[in-house]
């Protein structure tokens, strides 16, 4: 299946990819993923920019202040915190209705139909494909994507950190790897 695919899920990453960039304008994007569920049975590409992030901390702290202490509230306000950088769930950016990723998981979703035990055991192969195509799609952008993050992430499940961090590992440079692991750090 997976191979068969593999065409249309490349080609759907980078048509949400150019669109994305195309909405995105002149704004700085920092991070790039690819979500999916723990089923493998959805698929969208999402970024978010420097500029959405500060728009959207700040927007957040208005109705998060009261759980948040003095010091996290101030890094906040200075922009060497967040709230949201690492959760696609909460990005500015989308391939949205017309993606060719929609078109992708409704493939996936019908595979999963017709055999629910093969997809739960293909799930390595799933993970492997999209991680090549959205590899090629990078190296084909080439030095526009060198201070990108990219990575692969669960929108529900276990081991979403471990699968970030593989497809981070595989999809970036070391640098931005390195940095990436430490996500979850004070001040990064």
């Amino acid at each position: 299946f997976f191979d068969k695919e593999y065409d249309k899920i490349y080609n759907a990453i980078k048509e949400d990819m150019e669109t994305i960039t195309k909405r995105i304008g002149d704004e700085t994007i920092y991070g790039v993923a690819l979500v999916t569920d723990e089923d493998c049975i959805s698929l969208y590409l999402a970024a978010n920019t420097s500029e959405y992030l500060r728009k959207k901390d700040l927007d957040n702290l208005s109705f998060m202040r009261q759980y948040l202490s003095e010091g996290k509230i101030q890094a906040i306000e200075e922009g060497t915190d967040s709230l949201t950088k690492w959760t696609p769930a909460e990005w500015g950016y989308s391939g949205g209705k017309n993606s060719g990723l929609v078109e992708v998981s409704k493939l996936l979703f019908e595979q999963e139909e017709q055999d629910s035990v093969g997809n739960a055991q293909n799930k390595p192969r799933f993970f492997e494909t999209i991680t090549s195509a959205l590899k090629r799609v990078i190296d084909e952008k080439g030095t526009d994507t060198e201070n990108i993050t990219f990575f692969i992430t669960l929108s529900d499940g276990d081991g979403i950190e471990e699968i970030e961090n593989y497809s981070a590992k595989q999809l970036n440079s070391t640098e931005m790897f390195e940095k990436f692991t430490h996500r979850f750090d004070s001040n990064y």
